[in-house]
């Protein structure tokens, strides 16, 4: 309720304060460009449309607009635009301008109008009906989305205003044709009041730039620059000799501008309007904020969706979290593995290295010769330190040598190691008892 009452408070003030108020301002015209038609194709949406701008030349120099742009359900597009313009002075324009959708293919649409249907008032040579002025045009518009970003180019042909823009009245009745290209560069910004949209486009006079700049749901500022290519020349009225000129045809000027945009019903407008579809390719089909703003169950609706995405998402996050532990203990039961395999391959061969130093060591100590013998039993204890036999043997080696003590010493480490070495424990007995004779471990245990 305050934003309509804010809207009629606008519409009232600037109506009493431009009342005395020509399409030769920017932002005049219907569409999203300054100075040149452009497609509809971004105000499928609209009802109704309402600028108000003004161009700023110099200190005491300007031009001023109200204008009111409706779009019906079969796509034309009715304007009328009041402007005072700063030459001649006490001057006013009312124009009135009219355009349609003709063809659309893909991201492609046409275009054709007649604009600036002008009446003349106030201190002009000629008042009255201006058909001097009156533009014939067609327009090209093509949308290219990219990710988040959309980009909407408008190329086409005009007479008229649109073929020769000028800041000061003429007089010349002949009429000309000529090009006009603008791009219109939508970003993410700003995206629930629609995004910022920055402007670059030439009117075959000059290069204008601008951007408008969303306002809550409904309204749009609009800033920019007409004759960019010209700026070194703005405001030569101000400036003293040899720096002052009169007011040019082309001189540039900054322009500020407010938009008012009324959003239609959109389901009855979707089912009479073949140019609404485009909003389903292009970056707003996501989320139309006009409609969330007139209706809160749609809204509340959208946000439970995003609880549901966002709850979606961070149960996604945890799987991935869990999956990735889960690789992690795969790996480590997988090293351990392979640790184990390659312990139990090492075990393998240091007990056959064990085993063959035993086998050279009985040979030797059957052929007395117990030195050799001592030395491979050594090489069999250092391969397998665990091997009980091996143990014993160097005991009964270290016998023969003469060596009792070392030879006990061994024995009892090979019954620690196998305490049902029973052959090792009958030689310690017998050596307590003093009843060893001759001392040799049995053939039981032994490996040829």
């Amino acid at each position: 309720m305050s934003n309509l009452k804010f809207l009629l408070l606008s519409i009232l003030i600037f109506n009493i304060s431009f009342l005395d108020a020509s399409s030769r301002v920017s932002f005049s015209r219907p569409g999203n460009m300054m100075r040149i038609p452009s497609g509809n194709i971004s105000s499928v949406s609209k009802i109704l449309n309402i600028n108000i701008s003004y161009e700023w030349l110099s200190k005491s120099q300007g031009n001023s607009n109200f204008s009111i742009n409706s779009i019906s359900n079969s796509g034309s597009i009715f304007g009328v635009s009041f402007v005072s313009p700063a030459d001649p002075i006490n001057s006013s324009e009312i124009g009135l301008h009219f355009q349609k959708n003709m063809l659309i293919y893909g991201n492609v649409e046409i275009e054709m109008g007649i604009h600036d249907i002008v009446w003349k008032l106030g201190d002009y040579s000629t008042t009255g009906l201006d058909t001097r002025e009156v533009s014939f045009f067609a327009v090209l518009s093509n949308e290219k989305n990219i990710k988040k970003y959309s980009i909407i180019t408008h190329l086409g042909l005009g007479t008229g205003k649109i073929a020769g823009y000028s800041q000061l009245e003429e007089s010349d009745s002949k009429q000309n044709i000529g090009a006009f290209l603008g791009f219109e560069f939508k970003t993410p910004l700003l995206i629930k009041g629609g995004g910022i949209s920055l402007l670059t486009e030439f009117d075959g006079n000059g290069v204008n730039i601008g951007v408008n700049i969303p306002l809550l749901s409904l309204y749009q500022l609009n800033l920019g620059i007409t004759h960019f290519d010209n700026l070194g020349n703005l405001a030569t009225e101000d400036k003293n000799p040899p720096d002052y000129s009169k007011l040019s045809a082309s001189a540039p000027a900054i322009n500020f501008g407010l938009s008012i945009n009324i959003p239609r019903i959109y389901k009855d407008y979707l089912k009479n309007n073949r140019s609404a579809h485009r909003i389903d390719r292009s970056i707003y089909s996501k989320t139309d904020s006009s409609i969330l703003y007139y209706n809160p169950i749609c809204t509340e609706v959208v946000e439970k969706l995003r609880d549901s995405i966002r709850v979606g998402n961070s149960l996604i996050e945890n799987f991935e979290s869990h999956n990735i532990m889960l690789l992690h203990q795969s790996a480590i039961l997988v090293d351990s593995t392979r640790n184990n395999l390659l312990r139990e391959e090492v075990g393998r061969t240091k007990q056959n290295e064990s085993m063959r130093h035993l086998s050279r060591s009985l040979r030797f100590f059957y052929n007395e010769d117990y030195r050799k013998a001592l030395s491979e039993i050594n090489n069999a204890i250092e391969a397998n330190p665990n091997l009980a036999i091996a143990y014993g043997r160097r005991g009964s080696i270290y016998y023969k040598l003469g060596d009792v003590r070392r030879a006990t010493l061994n024995w009892n480490v090979a019954l620690q190691l196998d305490p049902e070495f029973i052959e090792i424990y009958n030689m310690l007995k017998a050596y307590d008892q003093d009843l060893l004779k001759s001392i040799e471990i049995s053939n039981n245990k032994d490996e040829n």
